[in-house]
């Protein structure tokens, strides 16, 4: 994965406001719904986790799906991943891949590492 190689991924969206918890994304070519289904937030109200589903089809056939556990934390315990599973297994991810054994970790410079650059890096200047 380009991403997990340190390419960033650039997102553009779009919010309708008439269908909340909706972003409809544009990358890789395509412009496909990612829907917000599950948050978190801290004791002041600041989100701090979230789950995102992907799904695209196109003439009645899936082309895509994909699952998104994202934090605000640049370093998560197992503890916090076990949570996200068991959040996505809640809001019936598990068949779209969002079990431990489907999902895989994005890795990511350490905090306080120096940046990265590399090929993945350098093609998206």
């Amino acid at each position: 994965s380009p991403v997990a190689n340190g390419a960033h991924y650039f997102l553009y969206g779009k919010v309708d406001p008439t269908t909340p918890g909706v972003l409809q994304e544009s990358g890789f070519g395509l412009t496909f719904p990612n829907f917000i289904v599950d948050v978190t937030k801290d004791a002041r109200g600041e989100y701090t986790q979230a789950l995102q589903f992907q799904c695209l089809e196109r003439g009645g056939v899936r082309i895509f799906e994909g699952i998104n556990f994202l934090s605000r934390s640049p370093e998560n315990a197992e503890a916090q991943l076990e949570q996200l599973h068991a959040r996505a297994t809640k809001a019936g991810l598990d068949p779209y891949g969002a079990t431990k054994e489907q999902v895989h970790v994005v890795g990511h410079a350490p905090v306080g590492g120096a940046d990265v650059d590399n090929e993945w890096q350098r093609m998206w200047k």
